[in-house]
């Protein structure tokens, strides 16, 4: 064919904005016969528009439709009533406007005008899946040389987990999660439509989990949200825009902030759950999460929702206005989004009013750091610190005696005094997009994104050990001692301490696609994406002027305070005894961390049909890809000395070159179909990575689809993928801290942490399996089974197993490795070697006694980890309809058969599941829908299985919570055009998460349950 002809068709082809009208399996068209759906539908489609009729007939059976708005605008179809083929149906309603049906694949049609062809372009990623996607559909014509209107740019889709055009991605399955459907279950962000997969697991990277402690990696220091499909963390779920990398968010920039995309400009989410390191490279071990945002739009669309719990102060306020305009040969959109929550503080719910959980059949996890505060010893035996005397209430430490002191007791202290378990945020974003066809087959496409998110949490009081003098004037001693150790709280005094700080995300990608002839294509794209980070702590004790206030250390002349001007601190009240002025120098204290991620990308990449084999085309795509990246970190002390510190900059940067290809190979097709082998389609795909840190990477992945009958589809896959180590993990400085852990005798002695980077590091390593079934059988219309087995084992993890189990790191011999005991009191070797860490390193400013420090522990990043995870994904829906009303159901679900974890080389192999902050075995969803005319309605049940505490053993309890949704959309003859009203509750019956004794005292599990409780939402939508 020749290039003009081919340009030409193109320009037909490509038109003004692709419309998800539904979602759904199957297909139809001339490979009606080789594909997965039933042989009829009972259909009722009234009289009307051909666009109202399309979207109609994509409810009721379930498919997905793409097309050109302006190629059936104003076109009038009578009814369609009675059972038909889908093929048969379509025929019906387009008759007479000269469009053709074209199935891509079994899962989309295509409706092409007259003069379109099977090639075309473009690189924005489309995918079906059972369920509805809906949107308001755009429309724009141009112009041909012979005045003929032609549409603009419709690119050719992309599916998550190829690069090849029109196809989905061969022995995998992808899930696509529409807006509509985020919408119907009433899911409020983002993140929260991906959390509810059951095979995200939610231990780290999101805000519960850092709060209440479950996440022990301590990187998401500003909170962030990410995607941890499989339990293999966060930074082996790769995430992309469009398809495009973001920048990392967290303290080590490992992993992508999804609360930081806009819902309102979001088409859809695809999640392929598969290692994919041979189509994406880097992190996509757990799989890969594609959020596509919408590329056309024409017209206003106005939202406003406002959500409240029902116990407690969190509030929830979101805004969004979206605007776009389409011309004959392009179009562009923008769209604001406006976010605001109010806290949700511990003491709202019942399970965390205190750290004393005796009450709710747990144990007391107050502490000895209290106002009034305790005097503390070491026990000669154990070495444990604990409280030997209790500062007496109701007196303001200025004539205390050393009889008045309390012999044997102690004030308790409650870590989640004025806590929070939801933190306070707002967002502002903005995304834009335009695309222009230039002629000549060649197209043009722009995007730019930017979100800027404020954070707020309140801990509780900032607790620390005070070393008390005689030089202190308020100084008595009930021990006779000529010093005293006093553990105190501060919360009374300088207020409960807080993690506040921001987090800004850009994006912007530049593409240009070229028709190349012979339906070939040449892809072409630059993007850039940043993330900016700021963590500040404060309203903390620094400790320096701590020291010079309790007059420990001599009065500094370099510090604006003066203890023998402004007044020594006194230790021995019960927070009324210090003056403001006091207090504000105590108080002082701050450790302000800034860092960036920076990621520059060029990709360019060709794809096409190789040669026609006797089952169909034989597809390729090849390309070559070049990222730029940048880590950035500063980092601001004013808390172990008595003028703020700043530490040298951090600034670590790497170019990693690829190189990749992908080839689907139709063994078996409609031509050469035998019984039992009606198809069988084979991929094979590679990527090469070259690293300047470890070298080079190889990756392949194999796929097999096979349909041995009409209904039933058998795939599978193997692959390899990788995560490389982030520029943090390579290049970070140590650092240490002081800590008190447990000993084998149970007593709490101090220790020494170290912590940082390790320019050794290898990448980490995994293989994947998948083998699964769709099934869509023709004697039960509307019922489709997907089932999936999978297993992904995952070696040479970099991980830091000290502070993974930092808690037991004293006890649990698998990290006896990384620890070293020390005896500084009586060993001047062991004192000379923790004065060296401490100034090597820099100190974490503390008054405690290096004497009396009985560890070092080592929790420096290395290879040493590794996860073993099998199970099983199944989804089931069924729709049906009767008369005027539709009803689906839909089932979603994952069970682990197995999680193995081996923290060392040398340590046993131990199955994680169904303990807190581990995955659990089951997690499910099941949700019912119905509508009639202007009415919808949802109901989603949620389900977690009973697991066991990682510590005692006890059991908690399995959890089930009721989601409901009922909307009303005006209908298209109403005054009211356009609106869409609709009230939400998540956890109807407002369940509490199931107890569990934490730690931390929170009482719940953040990494299997939710603190929210019922949560009720007002939605009006308005589309002009």
């Amino acid at each position: 064919m020749a290039m003009g002809a081919l340009r030409n068709i193109l320009r037909h082809m490509a038109t003004s904005a692709a419309v998800l009208v539904l979602a759904g399996s199957g297909t139809s068209g001339e490979a009606l016969a080789q594909i997965t759906m039933p042989q009829d539908f009972a259909l009722d489609i009234p009289a009307g528009s051909l666009q109202s009729a399309l979207t109609i007939f994509g409810r009721q059976t379930g498919l997905q439709l793409i097309y050109a708005p302006e190629t059936v605008s104003g076109r009038q179809v009578r009814r369609l009533r009675g059972r038909f083929t889908p093929h048969d149906a379509l025929q019906k309603l387009i008759s007479g406007t000269g469009l053709r049906i074209r199935p891509v694949d079994a899962k989309v049609i295509v409706l092409e005008g007259p003069s379109s062809s099977h090639g075309g372009g473009g690189t924005r990623p489309a995918h079906a899946s059972p369920a509805m996607t809906e949107g308001r559909p755009p429309s724009s014509a141009s112009t041909d040389g012979d005045g003929r209107d032609r549409p603009a740019s419709l690119p050719e889709i992309i599916v998550t987990g190829s690069n090849i055009r029109g196809q989905a991605p061969v022995g995998s399955s992808v899930r696509t999660i529409s807006r509509a459907q985020m919408e119907e279950n009433g899911y409020r962000s983002i993140a929260q439509a991906l959390q509810a997969l059951p095979g995200n697991f939610g231990g780290v990277a999101n805000e519960q989990a850092s709060l209440s402690f479950v996440d022990r990696t301590g990187t998401n220091a500003t909170l962030s949200s990410g995607v941890n499909l499989r339990g293999l963390g966060a930074a082996a779920t790769l995430v992309l825009v469009n398809g495009r990398r973001l920048a990392g968010a967290g303290n080590l920039g490992d992993f992508a902030d999804v609360s930081n995309i806009p819902m309102s400009v979001v088409d859809r989410i695809e999640v392929l759950m598969d290692g994919a390191s041979a189509i994406y490279g880097s992190d996509a071990v757990g799989g890969v999460v594609n959020i596509i945002m919408k590329d056309r739009f024409k017209g206003l669309e106005s939202g406003l929702r406002f959500g409240t719990v029902t116990q407690g102060g969190m509030r929830e306020f979101q805004a969004y206005q979206t605007a776009g305009t389409e011309w004959g040969t392009g179009g562009a959109l923008v769209s604001y989004e406006y976010y605001g929550r109010r806290p949700l503080m511990a003491r709202d719910r019942r399970f965390s009013r205190t750290a004393d959980s005796r009450a709710l059949g747990g144990t007391d996890h107050r502490n000895i750091y209290s106002l009034p505060g305790n005097i503390l010893g070491f026990d000669r035996v154990t070495g444990g610190l604990g409280a030997l005397y209790a500062i007496p209430r109701g007196q303001n430490g200025t004539a205390l005696r050393p009889e008045d002191f309390l012999a044997g007791e102690a004030n308790a202290g409650d870590p989640l005094a004025g806590a929070e378990l939801i933190p306070a945020q707002t967002r502002h974003s903005i995304y834009a997009s335009a695309n222009q066809d230039l002629g000549g087959g060649v197209r043009l496409s722009l995007e730019g994104r930017f979100t800027r998110r404020d954070f707020e949490a309140l801990g509780g009081g900032y607790i620390t050990i005070l070393t008390v003098t005689p030089d202190n004037p308020w100084f008595v001693s009930p021990t006779g001692q000529s010093a005293d150790l006093i553990g105190y709280d501060f919360g009374k005094e300088i207020g409960a301490s807080r993690d506040s700080g921001w987090s800004e995300t850009l994006g912007f990608t530049g593409g240009v696609d070229v028709d190349l002839g012979g339906e070939w294509k040449l892809a072409t794209y630059a993007a850039y994406a940043r993330s900016k980070e700021r963590h500040l702590t404060d309203n903390i004790a620094n400790e320096a002027l701590l020291a010079e206030a309790l007059g420990t250390i001599g009065d500094d002349p370099a510090t604006a305070y003066s203890p023998t001007r402004d007044g020594y601190f006194n230790p021995y009240g019960d927070g009324t005894a210090n003056t403001p002025a006091v207090l504000a120098a105590v108080g002082s204290g701050f450790l302000d961390a800034r860092n960036a991620d920076h990621i520059a990308t060029g990709n360019l990449q060709a794809d096409g049909t190789l040669l026609d084999l006797p089952a169909g085309p034989l597809g390729i795509a090849l390309g070559a890809n070049v990222r730029r990246e940048l880590f950035k970190s500063e980092y601001t002390s004013f808390y172990a000395t008595g003028t703020p510190v700043e530490d040298d900059p951090v600034r670590h940067a790497r170019t990693i070159y690829a190189a990749f290809a992908e080839a689907r190979i139709p063994i078996v097709g409609e031509p050469n179909a035998r019984p039992g082998l009606r198809r069988l389609d084979l991929s094979i795909a590679g990527r090469i990575e070259r690293y300047p840190d470890f070298g080079t990477t190889a990756n392949p992945k194999f796929g097999v689809n096979w349909s041995p009958l009409q209904g039933l589809t058998m795939r599978g896959t193997y692959g390899t993928s990788f995560r490389a180590p982030n520029l943090a993990q390579l290049r970070d400085r140590v650092s240490t801290a002081f800590t008190n852990l447990a000993n084998a005798g149970g007593a709490a002695v101090p220790i020494l942490f170290l912590g940082g980077g390790n320019p050794d590091l290898e990448p980490e390593r995994a293989r994947s399996w998948t083998m699964g079934a769709d099934l869509e059988p023709s004697a039960v219309p509307g019922l489709r089974i997907n089932a999936t087995l999978f297993r992904t084992i995952f070696d040479k993890r970099i991980d830091r197993p000290a502070a993974r189990d930092l808690r037991n790191a004293l006890i649990n011999p698998d990290l006896a490795p990384f620890v070293r005991y020390v005896s500084p009191a009586t060993n001047a070797a062991d004192r000379d070697y923790l004065l060296a860490l401490i100034e090597r390193f820099g100190g974490a400013g503390t008054t405690f006694p290096v004497d009396r420090i009985a560890a070092v522990v080592d929790a420096r990043y290395v290879n040493t980890a590794s996860t073993d995870v099998r199970g099983l994904d199944m989804t089931v829906g069924y729709m049906v309809r009767h008369g005027r009303d539709s009803f689906s159901i839909d089932a979603n679900a994952s069970y682990l058969f197995a999680w193995r974890q081996r923290t060392t080389p040398t340590s046993a192999s131990l199955d994680r599941r169904n303990l807190s902050g581990q995955p659990v075995d089951f997690r499910g969803r099941l949700s019912a829908s119905w509508r009639r005319g202007a009415f919808d309605a949802l109901v989603g049940l949620n389900h977690v299985d009973h697991y066991s505490s990682a510590v005692t053993g006890i059991p908690i309890h399995s959890w089930t919570t009721l989601d409901a949704r009922l909307a009303w959309t005006a209908p298209e003859a109403s005054p009211a055009k356009g609106l869409t009203v609709a009230l939400a509750a998540q956890n109807l019956f407002d369940r509490d998460p199931p107890f569990y004794d934490s730690s931390s005292g929170t009482g719940y599990d953040a990494a299997n349950s939710d603190a929210t409780g019922r949560f009720v939402s007002l939605q009006i939508t308005e589309r002009w």
